[in-house]
């Protein structure tokens, strides 16, 4: 899976990864990843896409939405090369 665009969403008791991606055939998709921090609960959902437009349209909706429900945003983490 290639990610195009990644955001991590936290609270007190769970967490929430949101990307935009493309699979093996090159289509995209919008995937949610949630899980509990104090639990092995979690899931993930796949949404496919048409293009970027629907895409980008579908992440940000779902961002909002993490917004308005208390999550609050991570900021990424910058991986370093080890070559």
């Amino acid at each position: 899976m290639n990610i195009l665009l990644r955001t991590d969403f936290k609270t007190n008791a769970r967490g929430y990864t949101l990307l935009i991606a493309r699979d093996l055939f090159g289509d995209l998709s919008v995937v949610r990843c949630w899980y509990g921090l104090h639990n092995n609960r979690g899931g993930h959902k796949h949404e496919p896409c048409n293009d970027w437009h629907e895409a980008l349209k579908a992440y940000q909706r779902i961002t909002a939405r993490r917004l308005r429900r208390g999550y609050q945003e991570i900021a990424p983490v910058e991986v370093e090369n080890a070559a």
